[in-house]
């Protein structure tokens, strides 16, 4: 199934609000047993170039440096990203040590042109887009 919506993806732009990426993600995602960092890399047509885990963590935690990511970004000549990672506890709340990862990335990237388009939280119960809620 996830194979089926990855191809939808790759032939048309990406938002972070669109219902196919969602369920993409959801897939993924939503019920991994510890977190995970997923970067969406996107053109400037927002087409998705890859998809890839930068970070693995625990089950309560995840990070990744910013530099790896951007140099990633450079590696594909992405100029833009979507970031995701779930919350195996099944809530999408976002912690304060998401929020400071995701000003990192978001500061480092426009050093570089770089757009951050969304940092997205993937849960059972439901999603979290720090653009929605005011923290992008």
């Amino acid at each position: 199934m996830t194979q089926m919506l990855r191809g939808q993806l790759m032939q048309r732009p990406i938002l972070s609000s669109d219902q196919l990426v969602l369920d993409y993600l959801r897939g993924r995602m939503a019920y991994e047993p510890i977190e995970q960092l997923r970067v969406l890399f996107l053109n400037a047509n927002n087409e998705l170039i890859a998809d890839e885990v930068l970070g693995m963590g625990t089950v309560s935690a995840v990070y990744a440096w910013p530099r790896e990511i951007l140099k990633r970004c450079l590696d594909l000549e992405a100029t833009a990203i979507l970031l995701v990672h779930n919350h195996p506890s099944g809530c999408s709340r976002p912690s304060r040590a998401d929020r400071e990862l995701t000003e990192r990335i978001a500061k480092a990237a426009r050093c570089l042109n770089v757009v951050v388009h969304d940092h997205l939280v993937v849960a059972r119960n439901g999603t979290t887009s720090f653009r929605k809620a005011g923290y992008l």
